[in-house]
């Protein structure tokens, strides 16, 4: 017999129930019970961008990205990815991928100057390291001939770890854009 009242409902209430509830408690509830997790579907890209504008999300700063059908903070994306017509609630959302997917899929070719941050970074041509280390003609300063050789602020190592790099914070002018900071806010560049 078992004990949980609530598991003592009809499956069909069970779907009744989780229909009601928004994808973070989809998720909540599908990591209590083995049995929860089987009666629930797994999340669809739309049901990510209808999550996308629920102010848990918002909070978080979390992003749909198209290829991986998952949630990525908004420094996992390219800022053009973000903005105009690829933002939260812009015609392109739902073409949205993220920086990882973009590299992996080549949907970023080798040489592609990309702005992260509100920072220059390069996808090398010859090693295919993403990096803020800029070279000359799409490479990285590293396997760049002309430029002094250095891998030091690299936001991806090339054991496919895809970690941001802690060390490096966007200007404030990016972060408002995130916080709704009013236009005479506005901070200076650094």
């Amino acid at each position: 017999m078992l004990s949980t009242p609530i598991l003592r409902l009809p499956v069909e209430l069970h779907l009744e129930i989780t229909n009601l509830l928004d994808l973070g408690d989809h998720v909540r509830l599908a990591s209590t019970a083995r049995y929860f997790r089987s009666i629930i579907p797994a999340p669809t890209h739309s049901d990510f961008l209808t999550a996308e504008d629920c102010a848990w999300a918002r909070s978080k700063q979390l992003y749909a990205c198209k290829s991986c059908v998952n949630f990525h903070t908004w420094e996992k994306f390219a800022d053009n990815m973000r903005k105009g017509k690829w933002c939260r609630s812009g015609t392109h959302a739902n073409e949205r991928f993220c920086l990882k997917c973009g590299v992996n899929s080549a949907l970023y070719a080798r040489g592609t100057l990309l702005t992260i941050c509100n920072r220059p970074h390069v996808l090398c041509s010859r090693c295919g390291n993403l990096t803020d280390q800029l070279g000359h003609h799409g490479m990285c300063a590293a396997c760049s001939p002309d430029t002094r050789r250095s891998r030091g602020n690299q936001y991806f190592d090339h054991e496919d770890d895809w970690t941001y790099a802690t060390n490096r914070m966007s200007d404030r002018n990016h972060v408002r854009d995130f916080y709704n900071w009013p236009e005479d806010g506005r901070l200076p560049r650094f």
